[in-house]
């Protein structure tokens, strides 16, 4: 996997593909709020004052259509494949990029309505992954939205997990619980077992 400083660096290799020319996008600096996305435990910015796409954890600046930003997420098993993530298509990838609170793969999907970027997140010990995303018509637009979907995809805050071994605290007394890398043991009234902290506290391997 190849690494990479910005996401901008990224896109530069974008120029090497046929896209389609479009004008730009003239953005403005949006308001952000804080959306706790309690089934995906984790709490992300988003840009408030952006229209809602539907239903979907998704963004755009303009009332209809493209280009915009969005958030999904998944629960997965023990076999996965971060690929699973993206949508069918040829892609690039995967870089390595290192949010802060986690470290993901990178990719970029070329397909007939323009460019998508996915920033693919997987908590394996969670259960968890998750997908940043930027569509636009072309290079010029997702450029553009650059600096929003950076400020997105670093913002995430990851809430500790119970890992129960038991939810019988009286069985629990007779538990000597040994957890892994990142977690902690926990004995509480609801039961035992082991917690998954959050990922800034993570050991990675280079």
């Amino acid at each position: 996997m190849k690494k990479f400083s910005t996401l901008f660096t990224f896109l530069i290799i974008t120029m090497m593909l046929p896209v389609i020319n479009v004008q730009a996008l003239s953005v403005q600096t949006p308001q952000y709020g804080t959306l706790n996305i309690k089934e995906a435990n984790v709490r992300i910015e988003y840009p408030k004052s952006w229209f809602q796409q539907g239903k979907d954890t998704a963004w755009s600046p303009k009332r209809n259509g493209m280009p915009l930003i969005g958030f999904k997420w998944t629960k997965i098993q023990s076999r996965w494949d971060e690929q699973n993530m993206l949508p069918k298509g040829d892609f690039v990838g995967p870089f390595v990029i290192d949010l802060g609170w986690e470290r993901g793969s990178l990719y970029l999907m070329q397909s007939k309505t323009g460019i998508e970027i996915h920033a693919v997140i997987t908590r394996q010990d969670a259960g968890l992954a998750y997908d940043f995303y930027a569509k636009g018509n072309s290079l010029a637009q997702l450029n553009q939205i650059n600096f929003v979907l950076e400020r997105i995809m670093h913002s995430g805050m990851l809430d500790t997990i119970k890992d129960y071994i038991s939810k019988e605290p009286i069985e629990c007394k007779e538990f000597d619980i040994e957890c892994g890398i990142n977690q902690e043991p926990f004995f509480d009234k609801t039961g035992c077992g082991c917690l998954i902290v959050p990922q800034k506290d993570a050991i990675f391997d280079n």
